[in-house]
């Protein structure tokens, strides 16, 4: 997926705490709240879904369901509890073989250590250390090589919904497609939360919501820094987005850089009620904003920041001539060059680290640090 659906493909007391977890929880899909529990009231020991909205747990956790515009698939393991309810049965956990279509699974699969269930994966070649463990390759660009997957000995193969790359795939190898949508989730931190879902998928739910939880202590820790620094320094305007077509194609106003960058203690240029306002017509999840459009956003931004790929670095002059209409002078710059940071894989795992790098960009009163993903663009 490119960077657009990725970006498409607060540390609080106790009782701000309390508000957090249960706030975040998500119910059953097809059930209302208050008839049937949200996901985070399972029993002593189950993964609690605090932030993401695409997947959750039933039935004290022996049931997985993962959900993505109106469709809505179940998962259990057979032996763990009851499968019913038109649930895909998988082999238990503990013995059960992963094979991800999508490299952007592999950062879930390795956080928890299940590399031993880890059979096969596509676009092997860009997975770096894929092909360790005699790890087997599904294909690429070309589509998934069918006759792998079977030789791979894969229970499940985990794939996305989008475009629906895996259509048939199931009722010719037999092997079912778990298809999860974590791109789609608004907030970084629904997104990282499917760990819990390789987490539950391995018998490694310990392990998942022990890494969950550490890296959601310190987004929440890098999000009150920002808030206290924008408290007291202001919150500065943002601009982002791509070149294509004549136009700037810039992500949604309610999207994971619009989160992002609130977190971070700033405010996104296409805020929904300015786009709005400008008549900024909006393609899906994109805005398509024309030249002159970009000329007024830009005038009352004091940042630009794009995610590119230079194998030869990005500079300064690079930004001016894909961004004429932006003033840089006295203005910060910044980017995450993916030709240098894994932003498409480990990144995910990572949110804590993204937003620690933008509060040092927007705050720099808050310390100096080197950046991992986003760095300050050089002249």
């Amino acid at each position: 997926m490119n960077f657009l659906q990725h970006w498409l493909h607060l540390t609080l007391g106790p009782l701000g705490w309390l508000v957090v977890v249960c706030a975040g929880c998500s119910t059953s899909p097809g059930k209302e709240a208050g008839v049937d529990a949200p996901s985070c009231a399972v029993a002593p020991g189950d993964s609690a879904v605090r932030w993401a909205k695409g997947f959750g747990f039933e039935r004290g956790g022996n049931v997985l369901w993962l959900a993505h515009e109106g469709d809505t698939t179940r998962w259990c393991h057979v032996g763990e509890g009851e499968c019913r309810d038109g649930a895909v049965a998988l082999p238990p956990a503990a013995s059960l073989t992963v094979a991800t279509w999508s490299t952007t699974h592999v950062p879930f699969v390795r956080a928890i250590g299940g590399q031993d269930q880890w059979v096969a994966s596509g676009y092997l070649d860009r997975v770096a250390g894929g092909e360790d463990e005699n790890r087997k390759s599904l294909g690429g660009d070309a589509g998934l090589d069918e006759e792998m997957l079977l030789v791979s000995g894969a229970d499940v193969l985990t794939s996305y919904p989008f475009g629906d790359p895996m259509m048939g795939v199931e009722d010719r190898t037999g092997v079912p497609v778990m298809a999860m949508a974590e791109y789609a989730e608004g907030h970084p931190l629904g997104r990282a939360e499917f760990i819990k879902v390789f987490g539950w998928l391995t018998g490694r739910s310990e392990a998942a919501d022990t890494a969950f939880s550490e890296l959601e202590r310190a987004y929440l820790e890098a999000k009150r820094t920002a808030a206290l620094a924008a408290e007291e320094e202001g919150r500065p305007v943002v601009f982002t987005g791509s070149s294509k077509g004549g136009k700037w194609t810039a992500p949604g106003g309610d999207g994971l850089v619009a989160q992002l960058l609130e977190d971070a203690g700033a405010d996104y240029a296409f805020h929904r009620t300015t786009a709005e306002g400008l008549g900024i017509e909006k393609v899906g999840a994109n805005y398509e904003v024309e030249v002159e459009q970009c000329a007024l956003i830009a005038a009352r931004c004091d940042a630009f920041g794009k995610v590119v790929y230079a194998s030869e670095g990005w500079t300064l002059d690079q930004a001016r001539m894909e961004a004429p209409w932006f003033e840089f002078d006295g203005r910060l710059a910044f980017h995450c060059n993916t030709a240098e940071v894994d932003y498409f894989g480990q990144a995910i795992m990572e949110p804590h680290v993204m937003l620690a790098d933008l509060v040092a960009l927007l705050h720099p009163s808050t310390g100096v640090r080197p950046g991992v993903y986003f760095k300050r663009t050089a002249p």
